[in-house]
């Protein structure tokens, strides 16, 4: 006698179930992308209001210390001092003539005020303050005027090689001038070619590349350094170059990217003929020592 097993009745989904869990699960999960897409997006908004909000914020402040001229120069004398401090740590004769005119040239390009620049970092750095920057950023600098434009012994040290350069070029310039008076606008080509050199060095530097736009960085090394380009003491030299850069230039540089203003009139560009003539003198002069 067979035992008669019963077996339960199983309802089968019918298709509009199915269906209906299918689209259930279709909401839930577009529902739920949804949800995330909205967080990402508020975090993505929050992030760049405060990345806005800090900009807007860092350029109202220069703008209100532009338009300050005495907290522009004590800002500028705090920068030299502390330029010095440093470079006198890396071995710098800071006692010279030669870096206290180069400081004090510094100095001299703000004497008919300064501008607010949009400094635009495309790199984070830990600058907390102006302060804090001007400490961590001059003494950068300085190492990096050391290795970059301080000529070593050895030939294709890169300190030689770019204060060769420039110090050819000014002397080639010069000898083809004859002996003859020069003006600003003349002098703007062999101002944009040494800009170039220098540029190209400075941005090698930690706490410099990343935070300022390389072009406006050109346009004030070139009038920097146009306003100083007769001075045989500060450009004649490889020893010269180092010494220029590290006391004239240095400072100009720290202030633009911890206080975001540069010397008056200073980040308009040189003529763009002078500066593609300039670009190529440089260009030559890498040439010439093999580079």
């Amino acid at each position: 006698m067979g035992i008669k097993i019963k077996t339960p009745k199983v309802k089968m989904p019918s298709t509009k179930d199915i269906n209906k869990a299918f689209n259930d699960a279709g909401k839930a999960i577009e529902n739920t992308a949804k949800d995330a897409g909205k967080a990402i997006e508020n975090t993505a908004t929050a992030a760049y209001k405060d990345v806005t909000k800090a900009a807007t914020d860092a350029y109202n402040y220069s703008v209100s210390l532009a338009n300050d001229v005495g907290a522009v120069t004590t800002s500028v004398a705090n920068t030299v001092a502390k330029n010095t401090e440093d470079a006198a740590k890396a071995g710098f004769n800071v006692a010279s003539d030669e870096w206290k005119k180069g400081s004090a040239l510094a100095q001299d390009y703000y004497k008919q005020g300064a501008d607010a620049v949009v400094k635009a970092a495309e790199e984070a750095y830990a600058w907390v303050d102006a302060n804090a920057c001007r400490i961590g950023l001059t003494y950068a600098i300085t190492l990096g005027v050391v290795t970059y434009f301080t000529p070593k012994p050895a030939p294709a040290d890169p300190g030689t090689v770019n204060s060769t350069a420039a110090s050819t070029t000014w002397m080639a310039w010069f000898a083809a001038q004859g002996g003859k008076q020069v003006t600003a606008a003349q002098t703007m080509v062999l101002s944009c070619s040494l800009a170039y050199i220098i540029n190209e060095g400075f941005f090698l530097i930690p706490g410099v590349k990343g935070q300022v736009n390389k072009n406006l960085m050109f346009n004030v090394l070139a009038n920097s350094i146009n306003a100083t380009i007769t001075n045989a003491y500060l450009w004649a030299t490889p020893a010269g170059v180092g010494i220029a850069v590290g006391s004239a230039l240095a400072p100009v540089i720290a202030t633009l990217i911890c206080e975001g203003v540069v010397p008056k009139g200073m980040s308009a560009g040189p003529d763009t003929k002078a500066a593609e003539e300039g670009i190529k003198m440089a260009k030559d002069a890498f040439k010439a020592l093999g580079l």
